[in-house]
């Protein structure tokens, strides 16, 4: 049985795991501007027990873990391969196998299927004090700000902007979570989305996430065949 609210857990063994190879790249794994992001952990077989957790019913679960930054992989890999050990509630678990997989191309139009919720946030007032505030998809201003997230991470991470800065998505599916990181409580989206648009920042957010928070464990994505 794991919690249901293990993000920061496994966020700071991988973070201490790569920084014991690699010291240098603690700063990147630890930036807001997420230079990498992983998957919720995949259990084929499953229950979910309400107050509880998540009872594992397989005999192995899976991870999956992304970077445009060839170091910051390497330094997952080498720290993971050296301490192979992951504790998350009262679980033990030990990493048997890693592999490296083939990217996707990235199309003019791409459906994308979430590994992890996707964050957007604005910043409201209530009364006289400035409160986050996690947007959906059918919410207003959430196309607006993922749009400049996106182009403030690439910025950061890639060092100047694409030459194309638009895109705008076509909701196929969604459901909303909340999950506890730390002490807080942030709001996602679990969605299937068709991308059009701009193929840098497609690439960008294949390989680093979409929208924010990616370094705790959110905006991962798939790329899905359209049949």
């Amino acid at each position: 049985m794991i919690p249901f609210n293990y993000n920061y857990e496994l966020y700071s063994q991988i973070v201490e795991k790569a920084g014991a190879i690699e010291p240098r790249i603690v700063k990147l794994l630890e930036s807001p501007h997420g230079y990498w992001t992983f998957s919720r952990i995949i259990i084929r077989k499953r229950e979910i027990i309400p107050e509880k957790g998540i009872k594992i019913l397989s005999d192995d679960i899976s991870l999956y873990i992304s970077s445009s930054n060839k170091e910051i992989i390497k330094g997952i890999v080498e720290g993971i391969e050296k301490s192979p050990e992951f504790k998350i509630g009262d679980v033990g678990f030990l990493v048997a196998d890693i592999k490296a997989l083939k990217s996707k191309e990235i199309k003019n139009v791409n459906i994308f299927s979430t590994l992890s919720p996707i964050v957007v946030r604005t910043v409201k007032f209530e009364g006289d004090k400035l409160k986050h505030w996690d947007l959906y998809p059918h919410d207003e201003l959430f196309l607006d700000r993922l749009r400049k997230v996106m182009l403030l991470r690439y910025h950061e991470v890639m060092g100047d902007l694409p030459e194309d800065k638009d895109f705008r998505i076509e909701l196929i599916k969604f459901k909303p979570t909340r999950l506890i990181v730390k002490d807080s409580y942030i709001r996602g989206s679990l969605m299937v989305f068709r991308y059009y648009g701009s193929k840098e920042i497609a690439k960008f957010g294949y390989e680093n996430g979409f929208g924010e928070k990616t370094n705790l464990g959110f905006g991962m994505v798939k790329i899905i065949e359209e049949q």
